[in-house]
């Protein structure tokens, strides 16, 4: 089995949830929430993506590969249920998540009898993106833009992912200088919350193309729960030793 691929595709699920991974801890020079009207575009983006963490939702992501994935998210109860399809070879793998507390649950495919996996993610290092405080910290994401503008409801910019705690060094290196620049373009709501993420990856790959997220629904309910014990094993040491490198 690709576990790595299947890391991957998880900390996808990660990134649509809370936006985590892909940013930098915030720092006394970027500005903080309040009830005061932002400064600039950067500083309005950054709040409209601070209030990702504070509600419930529904999410929707869209990429090149055939990969689509949608669910509901409570980041400040830590409750995340998504399911991922990725098409391959002119077949569709399902890929469901859960977060439940510090345990995430996972089950790939829909094979009768296949276990979840479960995963203590309290255990996984600080700068993985599977680690709950990354996932639900959307302000950190919001950290990594540069060069923000806005032009009625939407922004436009570019993401710096050197500047991310869960990179990959490796994976920087071989990007070069194409890992600080890539290119986003965001809307939000009347109530200045974030409803789209449009991540242009074009110059980071051949067949990399776009990554593109809705978030909706703000208030609906969330109710997410384990799966039963009988239908659940540890997650494979491989598969864990996958997720606790990729960010």
């Amino acid at each position: 089995m690709r576990f790595q691929r299947l890391a991957v595709v998880t900390v996808t699920i990660a990134a649509l949830a809370g936006m985590g991974g892909c940013g930098s801890a915030t720092t006394d020079s970027k500005p903080a929430a309040t009830t005061q009207a932002p400064a600039d575009p950067l500083a309005e983006f950054v709040a409209a993506s601070k209030k990702l963490g504070t509600e419930t939702m529904k999410m929707k992501m869209e990429m090149p590969g055939g990969i689509e994935a949608s669910g509901v998210s409570d980041l400040a109860g830590k409750k995340v249920d998504m399911v991922m399809s990725v098409g391959a070879a002119g077949q569709t793998m399902e890929i469901a998540v859960r977060l439940v507390g510090d345990e995430m649950f996972m089950k790939y495919g829909a094979t009768a009898g296949a276990k979840w996996w479960r995963l203590d993610v309290s255990k996984l290092p600080a700068t993985s993106s599977m680690n709950p405080k990354n996932m639900a910290d959307a302000s950190a994401f919001a950290q990594a833009a540069v060069k923000v503008e806005k032009n009625g409801d939407t922004f436009s910019g570019t993401l710096d992912m050197t500047k991310s705690p869960t990179a990959d060094p490796e994976s920087l290196k071989a990007l070069g200088d194409k890992a600080s620049a890539v290119p986003f373009t965001a809307k939000v709501d009347g109530e200045g919350r974030l409803t789209e993420l449009v991540i242009d990856m074009s110059s980071l790959g051949a067949g990399a193309g776009k990554m593109t997220t809705t978030y909706s629904d703000f208030g609906t309910p969330v109710s997410v729960e384990a799966p039963p014990a009988a239908e659940v094993t540890e997650m494979p040491a491989e598969m864990l030793k996958s997720l606790s490198q990729t960010a």
